[in-house]
């Protein structure tokens, strides 16, 4: 009798365990707090254009800057945005789950990068890895995460570290912090911090802290305040601001309080 009395609680225990692993979030269930992909989902937009409101060395006023458009799930499918020596132009591709699986990175030539993922339900944390053939991706760098996105108990994401991909390869790595209103359980500020790798023609490190506003639980605005030191370490900073409308589109963007892009969404 003393056997069985001992043995009971841990077929109780081990059915209680799985009980909860059968309760782990699944990769399907992660937020990654995608604002615009809802948005643009739910208005049924299929294009935005930026349209400056200033006059620049490289475009006037009323000029298209950029152009982006979008994929049947609301996620961008590519964006062409003018710059100073040529036009930048990049393409994406997502796997069944929304997740970006290829990026194609255009300027004076062709940039690709492919991508795969790994969850693990029991520490929260979704692994993005490269995959062949990737620009400018040594094989070390194949077996290492390219991004690591760590989630809350209740899916949504609180920090993530990933690179830059561009035509360099691999660029700075971002480093973001996500802090929640914890009665509302919405977003409440955002930590971006960009750290130059080796190959990174810019030696300085820059942060971008971003605050979310809301009307009615209705994303309103965001302020997000850019600073760095510079290279008579100084501390530098500009702010930007974006005002939306009630339908959770982007309306315009203000950077130091004067220089004006327009957004216009089309179905």
């Amino acid at each position: 009798m003393k056997k069985i009395l001992i043995i009971l609680p841990i077929i109780i225990l081990n059915f209680s365990l799985l009980s909860c692993n059968d309760k782990s979030l699944k990769i399907s269930e992660l937020d990654l707090l995608d604002f615009n992909q809802a948005s643009i989902l739910k208005n049924d937009i299929k294009k935005t254009l930026l349209i400056s409101g200033f006059d620049t060395a490289l475009y006037k006023k009323n000029d298209t800057i950029e152009i982006i458009e979008y994929n049947r799930s609301g996620k961008i499918k590519n964006v062409w945005r003018k710059s100073f020596m040529y036009s930048i132009y990049e393409e994406y591709e997502y796997d069944s789950l929304n997740l970006e699986k290829q990026k194609i990175f255009f300027t004076d030539f062709k940039a690709i990068f492919n991508f795969r993922y790994e969850f693990d339900s029991d520490s929260l944390i979704l692994y993005k890895y490269y995959t062949t053939p990737s620009i400018g991706i040594s094989k070390q760098d194949i077996l290492k995460p390219a991004a690591i996105f760590k989630f809350k108990n209740h899916g949504k994401i609180k920090e993530s570290s990933q690179f830059q991909n561009n035509d360099h390869g691999k660029g700075k790595k971002r480093i973001t912090k996500y802090n929640y209103d914890t009665k509302l359980n919405i977003l409440s500020t955002k930590e971006i911090l960009y750290e130059p790798n080796d190959n990174d023609d810019s030696s300085l490190s820059s942060n971008a802290i971003t605050d979310y506003y809301y009307s009615n639980k209705k994303l309103d605005s965001t302020l997000t305040t850019i600073s760095w030191i510079d290279r008579e370490n100084q501390k530098q900073s500009y702010t930007r601001k974006v005002v939306y409308n009630q339908k959770g589109l982007a309306l315009k963007a203000i950077t130091m309080d004067s220089l004006i892009i327009y957004y216009r969404h089309i179905k």
